[in-house]
C-alpha cells in the first residue's frame, strides 16, 4: 500500500513585548511524515483567551481566529484576526502569515499585523504595526534537525519600537517534536538591548492529540514614554502547558493554560480555549 503524506503545522502564540500581548496564532514549523493522509485544503480555528495580571493592571479578555488555506505544497496563507478587552478599552488586529517551501530543504515563514488607527490619548493594546519573517533549513540524513533563524520589527507610537533577532533549532524525534530559541530583543528609543530564550517540547500525533509545555526566560529593557519617561529593566520567567484532541476525523479542540512573573513587577496567570474545524 502507498503510503500518503502530510504537513504538520504547530499552533502557538507570538507575543511583541512591551506588555503588548499577540494571542493569535502562527506557522512555527513543517515537517512531513509517511503514514498519515494529507490535511483537508481548509483549517479554521476560533477560540478565546483570558488573562488575570496582578498589582491592579486588570483582566485581560479576547477572541481571535485564523484560517488557513492549505491546498498549494509550496505556500500556505493564513488570515488572523484578534480582539482584545482590558480594563483601557478593545482593540482589533488583522494579521497574514503565510510559509513558503523554497526547496526540499529549506521554507520560511513570514507576515504582518496591523492595528487600525487609535487616538492619540488612548493606548495601543498591539502593536500599531508588526512584520515578521524566518528562516528554516533541514539538516541530517534523515531531514530531522532544523535550524531556524527569525527577525520581527514592531512600532508602537512616539518612536516606540523594537526589533528581535532569533536562532533556534526544531527537532523530530519519534511522536515528539523539541524547539529551541534565543533571542536578542533592542528597542526604542534608547537602543536598550536585551535577550531571552525558551525551549518547548510536544508529544502527540496529527489526527489524534498532542500536548506539550514551553519554558523560557530572560530580561526586558525598554523606555517607558510617558510626561516623565521611566526606564524598565526587569527579569522573567514564563510556562505554558497546552493539550490538542481530535473529536472526529477533522474537528477537535485545544486547551491551554500559562503563567508568567516579571520579577517585581506583576505576574500573568491566563488560560485560552480553540476549537478547530477542517474542510
Amino acid at each position: 500500500m502507498k503510503l500518503k503524506r502530510f504537513r504538520l503545522i504547530l499552533l502557538t502564540g507570538v507575543t511583541s513585548g512591551l506588555m503588548a500581548q499577540d494571542q493569535s496564532p502562527a506557522p512555527k514549523a513543517t515537517f512531513e511524515r509517511p503514514g498519515y493522509e494529507s490535511p483537508l485544503p481548509v483549517l479554521l480555528e476560533l477560540g478565546t483567551y483570558h488573562t488575570h495580571i496582578s498589582n491592579g493592571i486588570g483582566y485581560w479578555r479576547g477572541a481571535d481566529a485564523s484560517i488557513w488555506i492549505r491546498n498549494n505544497p509550496k505556500f500556505t496563507p493564513v488570515f488572523l484576526f484578534n480582539s482584545q478587552t482590558r480594563p483601557e478599552g478593545t482593540q482589533q488586529n488583522y494579521g497574514f502569515f503565510s510559509y513558503y517551501n523554497w526547496t526540499k530543504s529549506f521554507y520560511t515563514t513570514q507576515g504582518f499585523s496591523v492595528t487600525p488607527f487609535v487616538e492619540q490619548n488612548r493606548p495601543l493594546l498591539f502593536p500599531r504595526q508588526r512584520y515578521d519573517v524566518k528562516a528554516h533549513y533541514k539538516t541530517g540524513f534523515n531531514k530531522q534537525l532544523v535550524l531556524t533563524s527569525g527577525f520581527t520589527y514592531f512600532d508602537f507610537r512616539n518612536s516606540v519600537r523594537g526589533q528581535i533577532y532569533s536562532a533556534g533549532f526544531l527537532y523530530y524525534p519519534t511522536k515528539m517534536v523539541i524547539e529551541g530559541n534565543y533571542n536578542v530583543n533592542r528597542n526604542q528609543p534608547g537602543n536598550h538591548l536585551s535577550s531571552s530564550a525558551n525551549i518547548s517540547a510536544q508529544y502527540g500525533r496529527e489526527g489524534k492529540y498532542w500536548f506539550g509545555a514551553t519554558v523560557g526566560g530572560g530580561k526586558e529593557v525598554y523606555s517607558y514614554v510617558a510626561k516623565t519617561p521611566l526606564e524598565i529593566n526587569v527579569s522573567g520567567y514564563s510556562a505554558q502547558v497546552f493539550f490538542r484532541k481530535w473529536l472526529t476525523r477533522h474537528t477537535g479542540f485545544m486547551l491551554g493554560a500559562e503563567h508568567q512573573n516579571k520579577l517585581g513587577l506583576y505576574t500573568r496567570i491566563g488560560g485560552y480555549g480553540r476549537m478547530f474545524f477542517e474542510f
